[in-house]
């Protein structure tokens, strides 16, 4: 079986609370489209990254996925189980890695939670159980700590505390939702390099990771998504997604000598689509992206040349996660 989860046509409706239409129509609920058609393939041992805006419809693809939501219409597969009629066997192949750290009973251990819920999976006997929490917290790194209150975890310990959970029925496929949400810069960096060498590249897990941090999709998920209101707008690779958006090239150009007239004439000059200086000790950095290079640079350089301005450097810049997700959702 190539893929790990498949999706045709899913389709989820509900009414929110208090949902009604109006004063045209007061009796009337108004449906909100959490998802709009979606199909989507993930292959196996893929990290699989969905990025979208608050409201875009990615938690709610996550509970379609793990079976806490049925779909309006259309059907989804995970590791071949049909999530509306197979919901034991979607069960059994998934883990589900919530950021929600108040599912944990905080003035139990560590250990004493792990045993708790190993309890739900219905292990042969208990020292079987027991086996399998030991095996996780060492596989997260959490053994030294496992006999200490939750409550006393930092958000880092906690949020490895939520893969262990979600690792006691040995998954195939992990999903993820927004792991490293309450993360510090480096703990959310250590999180990110534990999901893709160990669970990933060392397990072979297939991992669905939700994530609103563009550069946290860019960094580790070998193929991305990009929903907005219940819709994918793309997804593939990296460079997959950098072919679809519309051709635009962005340039570093460094410059001594500049004044600010010139600035603000380039910031106006058509063709221009984003601009943003970055000065140093002796120069400024104009990074430009332009509609159309071959008639927009020479007329950028030639203002520059003509005031007295000084180029010591012209290249290009890649685009990046941040460019992409930007024309596909707001423009």
């Amino acid at each position: 079986m190539e893929y790990a989860i498949e999706t045709f046509n899913l389709t989820k409706k509900f009414i929110p609370p208090g949902g009604f239409s109006g004063l045209l129509h007061p009796l009337k609920k108004k449906e909100v489209i959490a998802l709009d058609n979606v199909n989507l393939k993930i292959r196996r041992g893929d990290l699989f990254g969905i990025l979208g805006p608050n409201g875009a419809g990615k938690t709610t693809l996550i509970k379609v996925l793990c079976t806490l939501v049925l779909p309006t219409s259309g059907t989804a597969y995970v590791n071949g189980y049909e999530v509306t009629k197979e919901e034991e066997g979607v069960k059994a192949s998934i883990g589900l890695v919530a950021s929600e750290e108040r599912s944990f009973y905080w003035r139990l251990t560590g250990r004493q939670n792990m045993i708790f819920f190993a309890s739900l999976h219905n292990f042969s006997s208990a020292s079987v159980a027991q086996k399998r929490v030991n095996d996780v917290l060492n596989f997260v790194g959490l053994e030294d700590k496992a006999d200490d209150k939750f409550y006393s975890y930092s958000t880092g310990m906690k949020q490895k505390m939520a893969i262990a959970r979600g690792l006691l029925n040995e998954p195939e496929i992990l999903l993820m939702d927004e792991p490293t949400k309450s993360l510090d810069p480096s703990a959310a960096q250590n999180l990110r390099a534990f999901i893709k060498e160990r669970l990933v590249k060392e397990q072979g897990k297939t991992v669905f990771l939700s994530t609103h941090h563009l550069e946290e999709a860019e960094q580790i998920c070998d193929r991305i998504a990009i929903i907005n209101r219940g819709t994918f707008k793309a997804y593939g690779t990296l460079n997959e997604l950098r072919d679809m958006i519309e051709k635009r090239e962005i340039y570093a150009i460094k410059v001594k000598n500049l004044s600010n007239s010139v600035l603000d004439q380039l910031r106006d000059l058509n063709g221009v689509i984003e601009f943003s200086t970055h000065a140093s000790s002796d120069a400024v950095t104009l990074d430009i992206q332009l509609s159309n290079t071959e008639s927009v640079l020479p007329r950028i350089i030639a203002m520059i040349v003509n005031t007295g301005g000084q180029i010591h450097a012209c290249s290009t810049k890649e685009i990046v996660i941040n460019d992409i997700f930007s024309q596909l959702i707001y423009e």
